[in-house]
């Protein structure tokens, strides 16, 4: 049998190859196999991430670095400080008698210092 178009042919080889390989891939996910193999593979690759994570963190200990960790925890802190001085600033503004966020009312500080002038030397 002789065909014509060569592309043909390669769609039919291409799709029995698709069938074969589908019902290969059907059986093998059926089983029990497959199943503790894949398992394993998630386990060990879990232990790898676990390993490593702690080799870094002891690696930033030796090297006197913050870990991950530890600057999630300080920048969860930052953000409870910084809530608790709005709400601190909020009250004293209350208390002042002024409206929430007039700030721009207040009176600035005098510029008292000028900056040293230049020497002959830097210029």
């Amino acid at each position: 049998m002789t065909t014509s178009d060569p592309g043909d042919f390669f769609r039919d080889m291409l799709g029995k190859w698709e069938g074969v390989a589908n019902q290969f891939g059907a059986e093998l996910m059926k089983s029990g196999e497959f199943a503790k193999t894949v398992q394993g593979a998630a386990t060990a690759g879990m232990k790898a991430q676990s390993a490593a994570k702690e080799a870094m963190s002891r690696a930033l200990a030796a090297a006197n670095m913050p870990s991950r960790e530890d600057l999630v925890d300080v920048t969860a802190r930052m953000r409870g400080i910084e809530a608790r001085l709005d709400r601190i600033e909020t009250l004293l503004t209350r208390l002042a008698g002024e409206p929430a966020g007039s700030t721009s009312d207040r009176p600035k500080p005098k510029r008292t210092k000028k900056p040293p002038k230049p020497s002959k030397k830097d210029g």
